[in-house]
């Protein structure tokens, strides 16, 4: 379909910003530069703490973390293709590239032995960003498309059909804490992947999992199409009928972002339609609350009491990406966008006002800095939200093969069992349970924790594992998933003997 200019679709909602606002970065408004100019400013001391932070100088890996780089990667792919500033292009191309490991699957032996679904799934989202951006390919290595496509091939080879008749787990290890969950991030993540491969190669079974995946949410919590409501996760142990309801942005943004991009592969499919709109509505409704001003994005889960983790913190940058996206997509959504993204970025303006070097805070609807102490993840979000803004005004759809024919699928051969048949998954008998439970126990009596008693079950060696691997915790059953795991950055898996190799060299 014909996408008309939201520059032109959104003017009306201009009315509303009469007074061009200027505040510590600079922002105007309705203008580019100011724009350009402030996200420049807010990409620089990110880079710091990326070179400050990577783990043993290890391209693409944070002290901590393994994802953020990804979705940092993610959206410096975006800034310059909605900036034209190609100043991180070299570090993104080597470093992106480097993380996608010895098959080019982004499930590394350095960290398979703690990876979630929903980790993995961020290099996804990066590689096909790259190639819907024309983002420049490397000589002599896989397409962005293809890496992206190795991604999307394990994921689905993960479809869990033994349990809840479908969806992703959280977790892809038995021994992690989380792997009985099943949560929004790793099906709505996948989801939103398969959309966009969809949309990008126009190979329509891409197109069939993302109606198979959006079909199966909707079964269960996870996604409550009766008032568009997203459980952050649901459980195995309740065959996937309960929810724990902590309300992340980032989980509404996946599931809006592969519903835009299925609305246009679909040419305008009045379901798909129905589906953006209801999403856009609670999402907007909810993570942009009248007592912060009605226009700027906010994490409501942890934002107002400043408890928000390195994880949670970067949400709304994402979100707000896919919230351009989507007014780009589907033009009639503009008109709602449009003031959340403009208002989001006035807001930041300010909020990063921390000297030296304009590093921002976390409540963008805050007036002055909030205190927070900076890192990379606020200002990720805070590049996030202004990019969104910059990629509205230049209103490109992403491309497709028909006009980044240099995107096209290269084949990897798969050394992954997982990789092998599609929508299959050995069941979990007995003893699989078993033999994870037992794991679990050597792994934290190996690390120097209490073993838990035979009688507590699987549930207290889950509790007692999450202690040890230092997972997100919470009350009852569901701990908010709130994004990836934190991890060891020993190249030897903490506590548990098992040696990894060291990461793939490459010029």
């Amino acid at each position: 379909m014909r996408l008309r200019s939201l520059y032109r679709c959104g003017a009306t909602t201009l009315l509303l910003y009469e007074q061009v606002a200027l505040a510590d970065l600079g922002i105007q408004a309705n203008d580019v530069d100011t724009l350009k100019s402030a996200a420049k400013m807010v990409a620089a001391p990110m880079m710091e703490f990326y070179d400050k932070n990577q783990t043993e100088g290890i391209p693409g890996k944070l002290t901590g973390t393994w994802y953020v780089a990804g979705a940092m990667f993610m959206t410096l792919i975006q800034y310059w293709h909605a900036s034209s500033d190609d100043t991180y292009n070299p570090i993104v191309s080597h470093d992106l590239m480097f993380q996608s490991g010895e098959n080019y699957d982004f499930f590394s032996q350095n960290y398979s032995h703690w990876l979630g679904n929903d980790d993995q799934m961020f290099w996804g989202l990066a590689s096909i960003t790259a190639s819907e951006t024309g983002f420049p390919e490397i000589p002599d290595r896989p397409t962005w498309t293809s890496l992206a496509r190795a991604v999307f091939n394990m994921q689905v080879a993960r479809w869990d059909t033994a349990d809840c008749d479908g969806g992703m787990r959280w977790q892809i290890p038995l021994y992690l804490p989380g792997y009985t969950m099943k949560n929004a991030i790793s099906n709505g993540g996948l989801f939103e992947l398969s959309a966009r491969l969809a949309r990008f190669t126009m190979n329509n079974t891409y197109a069939q999992w993302a109606e198979k995946i959006w079909d199966w949410s909707a079964s269960t919590p996870l996604l409550q199409t009766n008032h568009w409501y997203i459980a952050d996760s649901t459980s195995i142990e309740a065959n996937c009928k309960d929810a724990g309801n902590t309300q992340w942005s980032y989980n509404y943004g996946t599931y809006l972002s592969g519903a835009s991009f299925m609305y246009n592969y679909t040419n305008g499919n009045e379901q798909w339609l129905e589906r953006v709109n209801g999403l856009l509505n609670s999402l907007l409704g909810t993570f942009c609350p009248n007592d912060k001003g009605g226009k700027v994005l906010s994490e409501v889960a942890c934002e107002p009491i400043m408890t928000c983790d390195r994880n949670q913190i970067g949400f709304k940058g994402y979100t707000a990406m896919w919230l351009a996206h989507t007014a780009i997509l589907v033009p009639s959504t503009a008109t709602r966008i449009y003031p959340v993204l403009q208002g989001s970025a006035l807001a930041i303006s300010k909020q990063c006002s921390k000297q030296p070097g304009n590093t921002c805070g976390i409540r963008w609807w805050q007036s002055t800095w909030d205190g927070f102490t900076p890192g990379l993840e606020s200002q990720m979000a805070a590049l996030g939200g202004i990019t969104a803004n910059l990629m509205y005004f230049k209103s490109t759809a992403p491309k497709t093969i028909d006009t980044n024919p240099d995107g096209k699928e290269d084949q990897i051969t798969a050394t992954h069992e997982e990789e092998t048949t599609l929508d299959t998954f050995p069941p979990i008998d007995a003893a699989d349970r078993a033999g994870a439970w037992i794991l679990t126990v050597i792994i934290v009596v190996t690390a120097g924790g209490l073993a838990p008693s035979m009688s507590a079950g699987a549930e207290i060696s889950s509790q007692a594992c999450e202690g040890f691997w230092g997972a997100t915790t919470g009350q009852g059953r569901f701990r908010a998933s709130g994004g990836p795991k934190q991890h060891a950055d020993t190249m030897q898996v903490r506590g548990s003997g098992l040696q990894v190799a060291t990461p793939r060299q490459w010029e």
